[in-house]
Formats: structure tokens, C-alpha cells, sequence
């Protein structure tokens, strides 16, 4: 038997995501959230649903069943050379089927899982995916008289075969994708696109901001720096400006990045963005924002007043004064202040004495894995006490049930709080055979 050094004791968190409608090709098996519980029901649904007519009909997953049935016929008629074994589609949040009657407007998500497949199958076969789903939607969002329902996101999953099994996972808004099903080639363009997003992110978005710079008539000092890492990405702009209109100045510029960051499909989801403004008297002055607020900014969510006074904070470097990084939970009031620099043996020490979580995910995956040894836990230390981006550092065991596993456990640690910026921790986990 194979067993590991500590005891162990299995703990999780509930899910983020609420299947609406589960298909499982392989099995021929389909499970919805609305699934009536007999026979009976079923008929009156249907009934009731005759009389009434679709138009005037709350949400029912009876929608979903169509594009189902696209996708599949679509699946028949193309047979690329990797198809889905399971189909998925998923309310991004967690909702209940009586909450769905009432919304009137209700986010779908699809998800595929696609047959294991070498590399090069495996992306013809998700530029393929692509356009079928697209063809299958057909249009991004679908009205009535008493809902709305807004197609998002598109989740493919391939386990591709190479030395040792590794999850490809590619995420494509559905509009984009309705839009490559119109064009021939049309999903092996975006993915070539989302290529260079990707592998060329920094000088794409470096030449974005300073695009996005000159139509704000921001004066820039330099070429902006642009970095990515650790599932975050920062922005450094050195800016023109005098102290009676500092504040617009650095306004304007935080808006030049932020549409920039988020007009790369490989921007990660935190963004940190530092305007530094030469001709500020006596000295340059350097301000900080989180992407998140900025964001808000843009989409009216919050006034340009509300956005200096809460998100935006200057660095000081004065003596006696600490600069505290801010984030969306600081700025509501939900965290205490940090009180200490950071030290990565405080986080791992509170993984350590956290283990059992930890260490009832490791020992699931060697019962279902004979050759499995251990997994390094790798995760985002963040100043506020909390952990983020917890996966397996080990490619290999990435996207399937250890995966999940780890990064539901994580959610119920709560690590210290320090001052400073994230911090990437390594928590090796062994298992030994007895």
C-alpha cells in the first residue's frame, strides 16, 4: 500500500461553477439542472410548455438542448480527428435551478472534453472545435420575452500524448468564436493569434499602451515596461506632467494601460499599474493602481473621483513611512493591514500546519496512481493573507482531480499578511510506499 507520513483528512470548498447541462458522449448519458423527476413531470413541462410558448417561457435548459444537438450533428458531419467526450454547459457563479426561473439574464459557458490527442491533432482539433461551436450558437446572445441569455465563454480540455500526459486548456469568448465559424480557417486564426498574444505578450501590449497613450494625449517620458509572472501582470509608465494637473494626468495614463492589458486575450486576470510623473517638483512622483479598479473606471461602474480616492495610492518613500500594496479586499475594508515583511517560511509553516487538506488530495491521487511519489504545491502568496493560483507546479499534474483538489483545499488556509508584493511559494508534498 502506498500511504503518506501524516495522517490525512479530506476537506473542500464549493465549486465556482454551476453545470447546467452535462452530456457525456462516451457514456450517452445527459444530466441537467432542471431535469424533471418523473416521467409525469416531464409531460406537464412539455405541455405547459406548448401552451405557453417559448417566447413567454422562464429559462429552461430545453435551449441548451438545441446547441447540443448542433454541436453533435455538426461533430457527425465534419469528424475531426479528436471529438468531445463530454459537453458542458456551465452558469459561471453558483445559481440553483429555481434562482434560474427568475433571472433575467442568464451567462452560459460551454465546456469540451476532448479525446486524448497527440500535439499537433490536439490544436487542429481545438481550431476545429472552434468553429463548430460557433456554428452551433450561432448568434451570442439569445432574447425573449422574459430572459436574455448571453453566450461567454468557451472551455476546451485536451489531454495531449507526448513523454508524460499534459491538459491543454484554451478559453475563447463564444462571441469570437461565432465570429471564426464565418471565416474559412477561421479557428486556426484565432488560435494562431492567441499564439502570439501569448509568446510575444510584453511588446504587444508595451505598443498598446503607448497607441492608447497618444489617443489620451498622455506625454509619455519613455517607452512603458510591461511584465508578466506568477499569474500577474505590471505596467511601469513614466509620464509627463506638472503638479496642477497631476491628477488627470495619471488618470489618463492609468486608462491607457488598462486598455491595453485588457485588449490582450493573455492578460492574466490581476494587473498592477505604477504611472510615474517627471516634472512634479520637487521630485518624480510614482502612483499605483490594481487593473480591477481601473477596469471598474472604464466600464462606469465608478466615477474618476471614486477611483483616486480608493484605488489609486502614491508611494511615498519617507522616512518612517511604509508603502502598503492595495487591493480590492483592503480597499472594502475586509482584511486587516499587513503588519510585517514578508518571510517564506511564515507561509510555509501555516501550509505545514494546514496539512491535512493538503495531504488527503495527495493521498487520493496514489490511490488512483500507483506511480504517483508526490506533488509540489505551487502558489501566489498574496500581501493580504491569501493564497491564489494554487496548482501543481509538475505540468503533468495539472488539470485534472489532484489539480482540483489542491486548489479547493487552499481556498480554506488562510495564510499571514506582510507588506510588500506577492510572493511565489513552493510546498513540496512526498509520498513514500509501506
Amino acid at each position: 500500500m502506498r500511504g503518506l507520513l501524516l495522517a490525512l483528512l479530506l476537506q473542500t470548498a464549493p465549486g465556482r461553477e454551476t453545470p447546467l447541462l452535462e452530456v457525456d458522449l462516451r457514456k450517452g448519458s445527459k444530466q441537467s439542472i432542471d431535469q424533471a423527476a418523473s416521467k409525469e413531470e416531464a409531460d406537464l413541462d412539455a405541455a405547459l410548455g406548448s401552451a405557453i410558448g417559448a417566447g413567454d417561457r422562464s429559462f429552461s435548459t430545453q435551449v441548451l438542448d438545441g446547441v447540443e444537438q448542433k454541436l453533435v450533428a455538426e461533430e457527425k458531419r465534419e469528424r475531426p480527428r479528436a471529438t468531445p467526450g463530454m459537453i458542458i454547459f456551465l452558469y459561471p457563479g453558483r445559481v440553483s435551478a429555481e434562482k434560474l426561473k427568475t433571472l433575467s439574464e442568464v451567462f452560459v459557458d460551454i465546456e469540451l472534453v476532448i479525446d486524448p490527442c497527440e500535439r499537433s491533432v490536439c490544436r487542429e482539433a481545438m481550431a476545429k472545435q472552434i468553429e463548430l461551436v460557433g456554428r452551433a450558437v450561432g448568434r451570442p446572445q439569445l432574447a425573449t420575452a422574459r430572459y436574455k441569455l448571453s453566450w461567454k465563454t468557451l472551455i476546451m480540455h485536451a489531454a495531449t500524448q507526448y513523454h508524460d500526459a499534459d491538459v491543454q486548456e484554451v478559453r475563447i469568448p463564444i462571441p469570437e468564436a461565432v465570429a471564426a465559424a464565418q471565416k474559412r480557417g477561421g479557428g486556426s486564426a484565432w488560435l494562431a493569434a492567441r499564439s502570439r498574444a501569448d509568446t510575444e505578450y510584453e511588446p504587444l501590449v508595451a505598443r498598446a499602451i503607448a497607441q492608447a497613450a497618444q489617443h489620451r494625449r498622455v506625454s509619455l517620458a519613455g517607452p512603458p515596461s510591461v511584465s508578466r509572472g506568477g499569474g500577474e501582470a505590471a505596467v511601469t509608465m513614466r509620464i509627463h506632467s506638472d503638479r496642477n494637473r497631476v491628477q488627470q494626468h495619471v488618470l489618463d495614463a492609468l486608462a491607457a494601460a488598462e486598455t491595453a492589458l485588457r485588449g490582450n486575450p493573455a492578460t492574466p486576470a490581476r494587473q498592477e499599474i505604477d504611472v510615474v510623473t517627471d516634472g512634479t517638483m520637487p521630485s518624480p512622483r510614482r502612483f499605483r493602481a490594481q487593473g480591477s479598479g481601473v477596469a471598474s473606471w472604464l466600464d462606469g461602474s465608478m466615477s474618476a473621483q471614486q477611483l483616486w480616492a480608493t484605488y489609486v495610492i502614491e508611494q511615498k518613500k519617507e522616512k518612517g513611512a511604509q508603502t502598503l500594496s492595495f487591493n480590492d479586499s483592503e480597499a472594502s475594508g475586509r482584511t486587516e493591514a499587513p503588519v510585517s515583511d514578508a518571510n517564506d517560511a511564515d507561509a510555509i509553516n501555516a501550509l505545514a500546519a494546514n496539512f491535512a487538506p493538503l495531504g488527503a488530495c495527495a493521498r487520493a491521487e496514489a490511490a488512483r496512481n500507483n506511480h504517483f511519489a508526490g506533488v509540489t504545491l505551487q502558489l501566489r502568496w498574496m500581501p493580504s493573507g491569501e493564497a491564489q493560483d494554487a496548482h501543481p507546479k509538475e505540468s503533468s499534474l495539472r488539470g485534472g482531480e489532484l489539480d482540483r483538489c489542491l486548489a479547493q483545499a487552499v481556498r480554506s488556509i488562510r495564510l499571514p499578511a506582510y507588506r510588500g508584493s506577492p510572493h511565489t511559494i513552493d510546498f513540496p508534498i512526498r509520498v513514500k510506499s509501506r
